[in-house]
């Protein structure tokens, strides 16, 4: 006997069935059908092994949990775009708009100040006939054709100059000679390299800060952006200028047509 007489199944070695467990030998009861169904519907190139029809579904579930799984703890470890607390500080954050109110605005304060200046040169007579004169707020005008002008070399001289209150300092900055041009005849002289022209300055605060600019020699405003400082005085200490213009119009004056002075009360 080469099959089981009860499932139909191909017998092996032993003394029962390996497919459903009937005695080899026994022959089949009369009250029992043979299990022809269980060898019908086997795949005949592959031997049934008998497992549960709900094992591959088992195994189906398992695998599709153990991927949301994996998915779950990426995306806690990544954050995303649709948590709402992803990238929120652990610091508590201003809510008032009082405590997030703009620096104020940085403003020309130039023409507000007091000045104290060295002594000015005496008025003199242009080449127009023009008579000029060179008073320390000549500088604080806003015309560079005007000037204070000091006789010879102002160098290790300081002009103070006496803010309404105190205030932070943003920008500095002069035109470093006498910027003026004036007709004579047919021709337009310009006064700027006939005249000494500051090369160094130091700008002084209150606290002591101190910074350093030097000027190039143009006859156009030189100005400084600094770190914020408050004060209520500037002071400017002059510390090289060039040598006394050269040829018949050479002049021997150190001058300052403007001088500018930026930043806003302080908070």
């Amino acid at each position: 006997m080469t099959t089981c007489v009860r499932c139909g199944h191909e017998l092996g070695i032993g003394r029962f069935c390996l497919n459903c467990g009937h005695p080899v030998d026994a022959p089949l009861p009369a009250e029992e059908t043979p299990l022809t169904t269980l060898h019908e519907e086997s795949s005949p190139d592959r031997p049934d092994l008998g497992s549960p029809s709900w094992v591959p579904w088992a195994v189906g579930v398992s695998l599709l949990l153990m991927v949301l799984g994996v998915l779950a703890v990426l995306a806690s470890i990544l954050g995303g775009d649709d948590d709402p607390a992803a990238g929120m500080a652990t610091e508590p954050q201003p809510t008032s708009t009082e405590s997030q109110a703009p620096p104020a605005e940085v403003v020309d304060l130039t023409r507000t100040v007091k000045v104290k200046a060295p002594p000015a040169a005496p008025p003199t007579a242009d080449l127009d006939g023009q008579l000029v004169s060179y008073g320390a707020r000549r500088m604080l005008d806003g015309e560079p054709e005007t000037a204070w002008r000091t006789t010879g070399d102002a160098t290790g001289q300081t002009i103070t100059f006496s803010l309404r209150e105190a205030t932070s300092i943003r920008r500095v900055g002069l035109i470093n000679g006498y910027a003026r041009k004036v007709p004579s005849g047919a021709t337009l002289v310009d006064w700027y390299p006939h005249n000494r022209r500051i090369t160094l300055v130091e700008w002084v605060f209150d606290d002591g800060t101190s910074v350093q600019q030097k000027l190039r020699e143009k006859s156009k405003l030189q100005r400084l952006t600094i770190e914020l400082v408050t004060t209520t005085t500037v002071q400017l200490r002059v510390l090289a200028v060039t040598p006394p213009g050269a040829g018949v119009l050479g002049r021997d004056y150190t001058a300052i047509s403007e001088i500018l002075i930026a930043g806003a009360p302080a908070a």
